[in-house]
């Protein structure tokens, strides 16, 4: 099976899992619902496993760099994929006032699926005439607040997002924190201590509040994000494959955390002294 007659089933059969799961239970056949549902996210799992895999070192590419992979993310060959205009990963836009903001989408998805699964279980239980009555009103809000947060967990284990202007660098783990870091300041930092790039971390520098990773692969348009902050702080662009999902598992990922702590290990070393 050619990587993209694989890529589409991989794709496309859970989302007709769920849109069976959703159709059965309006019709009241829940049970059917779910059969084709788990059927469909196991086919998906097993092409995954078996046709899914890198033409250059044969290893299996994990599901969850499918839909918009191009690059291996064991050993760093290119798939021969075409680029999807879509990632569920995250986005990068510029807006009206020259500002670059890349965001991510997991906390969004995460939400919408769980909040949806969980609606379904209350439908199957109580039934559709009865879910919007009584009972049926406190789990349909038990069900939003346990979808939010499903995102919100998802939003904060993985997801991130960003902020860029010509003077200023924000950057955000936690929904709603954001830490500012000044362009000059990353600047000055650079001539001591010289940012370079992570395949699984992302961009790494040195500010005044210590070292800062921003996972610029992970963003779609994160190439032109990171193309603009190295023009901001006069560092050279860095050769990287904004789509890559790379492994931390990979010798390159293992290679790069050992030059990322001794990378936070040279600049204790020159504070002590």
């Amino acid at each position: 099976m050619k990587l993209r007659i694989a890529k589409g089933c991989i794709v496309i059969m859970p989302v007709i899992g769920t849109l069976g799961l959703f159709i059965f239970t309006f019709v009241g056949k829940i049970i059917y619902g779910w059969g084709l549902f788990v059927i469909m996210l196991l086919l998906s799992g097993i092409i995954n496993q078996l046709f899914f895999r890198c033409p250059h070192c044969g290893k299996s590419i994990p599901a969850n760099a499918t839909l918009n992979q191009k690059y291996c993310p064991l050993c760093g060959a290119d798939l021969g994929l075409i680029d999807s205009p879509f990632s569920y990963y995250s986005k990068c836009k510029k807006n009206k006032n020259g500002q670059y903001q890349a965001y991510t989408t997991v906390g969004y998805l995460a939400f919408i699926v769980g909040t949806a699964i969980v609606l379904f279980i209350v439908v199957a239980l109580l039934g559709f005439d009865s879910v919007f009555k009584g009972t049926g009103r406190i789990l349909i809000l038990a069900a939003l607040a346990l979808g939010f947060l499903i995102g919100m967990m998802c939003r904060c284990i993985v997801g991130s997002a960003a902020k860029l202007d010509k003077e200023h660098l924000y950057y955000s783990k936690i929904p709603g924190r954001w830490k500012c870091y000044d362009i000059s300041d990353i600047k000055e930092q650079a001539k001591l201590h010289k940012p370079f790039y992570h395949v699984v971390r992302g961009y790494v520098m040195m500010t005044n509040q210590g070292v800062v990773t921003i996972p610029v692969a992970t963003y779609k348009g994160g190439k032109e994000f990171l193309q603009k902050l190295t023009e901001y702080i006069n560092e050279p662009m860095v050769d990287i494959m904004p789509e890559m999902v790379a492994s931390k598992r990979s010798e390159e990922g293992k290679k790069a955390e050992v030059e990322y702590r001794a990378y936070k290990d040279s600049i204790k070393e020159k504070g002590e002294n």
